[in-house]
């Protein structure tokens, strides 16, 4: 039986092919990049020119440029709609990087299917997601959309995504397919300056950046999409040694590779194309199959195959990936299918999304202190709930959520009153503007008014708010980003509360009454003040749709909070970038160095903060997070008995060794706890962490029930790249001492040590 791909391959024209490679925009509104809507679409496709569009508009348009391609054009072949579908569609889930902060693949697996299955609804068969970009640095914005600062968590967060997306059916309607994306380190961009250059060795790639990129091809991504940012000098557009010999030929990847939104014309800005033409040639001929808006390939590639610049092999090579992606998507057989059964959300989100989205909202909640004032009570007392994020309903889908409409959010102050019921009396100030400077505030409003300023004076609106606070029996405050202080092209150099917030709970702190800060923001806060004066602090980043209510069922203790954080949170910007997998370096503070005489700042252990000649030599106090990797509390202590190691020898690459700890849940609620297994290798070929995530359980108990935990290591728990070209990594075992950790958090645990040796 002859190969339909093959057949219409065949059939089919240079000017055919290489319009399958052309992904224009097709609607006025252009949400990023530098490139414009194509004018006279329908022409364009009628000609073949057109191989994908964005979709997210109209129904009824995308359905008649549908019926233009299969009935119109010169071969008959579908059109492909793609759109950002980040953390949800028209259910607005929490921001990736809170996603994340759950620990549970199950979880992101069932948002990335609602969020695929509303999309598919209207007509779109790609989504530009996940963003798998590792990130260690808070002042970049697009951490918002990062699965955090470390390779494993990340890892999991892929494989959970693609199959959430995809299924294993990419035909069936309520499947889209998935991309990864952005190929590769662009969560390394120097000084978290979005689009900035990307300086990482081979071996800082393979052992950080890449394990998300790899599993979520293992897990059957669909298409992969290129960062913009230049890798070591060679912008990734135009990177062959990442995409062919790393991507395709190491790897096995068979499936899409697209740019990013004009990413081949902007070679040019790069400095490495002398113009368009040059460009086209040289993202072709690194492997990208897929012009995102810039419209060169469809200029330039006939052209430069005359020319003997590039092949036809190659053009029919990257022709037939997308035919195949058409193919596995159903579109040959039913290219209406996703078009003609849209559905309309218009008269509000169903129940079982909001189920999911409250659910999902609670859970990446992460409660970064507490000293007994949470959970609320519901005993008749009155709450002050104060700040400019109590009520807001445009920023809690938080950045990225196109298809999001805010009458569908579920406010703070909404969830507290429905939560509280009658057993709580709520007043309410907003007490301080989300940012005060105009032009910033016009910055934020870049996509749509989500920002305003009253036109009352900042000291005005606080004393408002401390005047209700006096009356009240505990205060919330919540408090911290507009949506679009993270996202795309949005660096912060300030990572404390902007505008008048602080000052705002500093007023309220002086009132004497019991203060709870809820924190919303994109990224990692630096929260050194309200750490030290705040009685609770929940950070419940952008939670979405169901975010009012998630934030309250944990606040009045309905949700037992079980979050961790999936990035540390600085105590200043002067710290990013900022991660728990630290190298040991020469100058470590356990080892060498000297305390001061006459510096009194010690830590709750009663070392030094500050050590001269080590590593902890941040002057203005201590070098370490103020939250680190993994930290979150809950209602219920959590009490770990000691690591139990069944042996501390592992003899080839085939024995397992288990590591047990008891855990058991002291408290008097039922709890979820997040155990965390962490290995380092303190002598190898190359300087190591001192300790990496390599597993991690959500165990759920009752009061009182203990369980015992088990991890099972084998030399893949060990392994590390050293890897001295990016496209030839070497996977090493090495013997010698490991050291066993599992605990809480990356900062607090119980240890062992074991030992590897190789089979003679």
């Amino acid at each position: 039986m002859p190969d339909f791909v093959e057949d219409l391959l065949q059939r089919m024209s240079l000017a055919d092919k290489v319009g399958q490679l052309n992904h224009p925009q097709a609607q006025g509104n252009v949400t990023t990049g530098a490139g414009g809507a194509v004018a006279d679409i329908e022409s364009r496709i009628r000609r073949g020119e057109v191989g994908s569009l964005a979709g997210g508009g109209d129904l009824a348009y995308l359905c008649e440029l549908q019926r233009i391609a299969v009935e119109e054009s010169p071969l008959g072949i579908p059109l492909l709609f793609t759109f950002d579908v980040i953390h949800g569609h028209r259910t607005v889930f929490p921001l990736p990087l809170a996603l994340a902060c759950s620990w549970d693949p199950a979880l992101v697996r069932r948002t990335a299917r609602l969020s695929a299955a509303e999309a598919a609804a209207e007509g779109i068969s790609l989504a530009w997601a996940p963003m798998l970009d590792v990130s260690r640095d808070a002042r970049w914005g697009r951490c918002a959309e990062s699965p955090g600062e470390d390779p494993l968590l990340a890892a999991a967060f892929a494989r959970a995504m693609v199959e959430g997306y995809q299924e294993s059916d990419l035909s069936r309607p309520g499947s889209v397919m998935a991309t990864a994306k952005h190929f590769a380190g662009y969560g390394l961009s120097e000084a978290g300056r979005d689009y900035n250059a990307v300086d990482a060795s081979s071996y800082r790639l393979h052992n950080i950046v890449l394990p998300p990129f790899k599993a979520a091809v293992d897990a059957g991504v669909g298409a992969v999409m290129v960062g913009f940012h230049d890798l070591a000098g060679i912008p990734c557009t135009a990177h062959r040694e990442l995409l062919r010999e790393l991507l395709r030929d190491l790897w096995g990847f068979d499936g899409l590779i697209v740019s990013d939104y004009t990413a081949i014309l902007e070679l040019m800005h790069h400095g490495v194309a002398a113009d368009e033409k040059e460009a086209a040639c040289l993202a072709f001929a690194a492997g990208v199959d897929i012009d995102l808006m810039s419209g060169l390939y469809l200029r330039f590639l006939p052209e430069l195959l005359a020319e003997g610049r590039i092949a036809e092999p190659e053009i029919d090579a990257a022709c037939r990936r997308v035919l195949r992606a058409k193919q596995r998507l159903g579109l040959f057989d039913y290219p209406f299918q996703r078009l003609e059964e849209g559905q309309s959300h218009a008269a509000g989100l169903p129940a079982e999304s909001r189920r999911l989205a409250r659910d999902a909202a609670a859970k990446a909640c992460v409660l970064l202190k507490n000293d007994g004032v949470l959970p609320l009570a519901r005993d008749g007392r009155t709450l002050a709930v104060i700040g400019p994020l109590a009520e807001d309903r445009s920023n809690l889908q938080g950045t990225w959520a196109p298809a999001a409409r805010p009458e569908d959010s579920i406010t703070l102050l909404e969830g507290l009153q429905a939560v509280a019921g009658e057993g709580c009396r709520i007043l309410h100030a907003p007490g301080a503007n989300i940012v005060d400077d105009p032009d910033l505030a016009a910055r934020l409003n870049v996509f749509g008014e989500t920002v305003t300023i009253d036109s009352r004076p900042p000291a005005d609106l606080i004393a408002e708010a401390v005047a209700i606070a006096a009356g009240a029996d505990v205060v919330i405050a919540c408090v911290g980003e507009a949506k679009e202080h993270s996202g795309e092209s949005s660096t912060r150099s300030e990572l404390g509360l902007p505008g008048s917030q602080r000052e705002l709970l500093r007023a309220l702190q002086g009132t004497g009454k019991p203060l709870v800060v809820v924190t919303m923001s994109g990224r990692p806060l630096a929260l050194e003040w309200e750490d030290r004066h705040a009685n609770a602090i929940l950070h419940a980043w952008f939670g979405g749709s169901e975010a009012g209510n998630g934030i309250a069922d944990v606040l009045f203790g309905d949700v037992n909070p079980s979050g961790k954080l999936a990035m540390s949170f600085p105590r200043s910007v002067g710290q990013c970038p900022l991660s728990y997998a630290e190298a040991p370096t020469g100058r470590p503070i356990d080892k060498i160095g000297i305390d001061v005489a006459g510096d009194s700042e010690v830590n709750k252990e009663g070392g030094h903060v500050f050590r001269k000649f080590t590593t902890a030599c941040r002057l203005e106090g201590p070098h370490t997070p103020l939250y680190h990797f993994g930290h979150g509390l809950g209602y219920s202590p959590f009490e770990y008995g000691p690591l139990e190691l069944d042996k501390t020898k592992l003899r080839g690459a085939r024995d397992v060794l288990t590591a047990t700890v008891m855990l058991r849940n002291g408290g008097s609620f039922a709890g979820e706890e997040i155990v965390q297994l962490y290995i380092g290798d303190p002598v190898a070929s190359r300087s190591r962490p001192v300790r990496e995530l390599k597993g991690f359980q959500r165990i759920s108990l009752q009061p009182g029930e203990v369980q015992r935990v088990r991890f099972e290591i084998t030399v893949a728990e060990l392994r590390f790249f050293r890897a001295e070209r990016l496209g030839a990594p070497e996977s090493l075992w090495e013997p010698g001492r490991f050291v066993v950790e599992v605990g809480p958090s990356s900062q607090t645990h119980c240890a062992g040590t074991i030992e590897w040796q190789a089979e003679a």
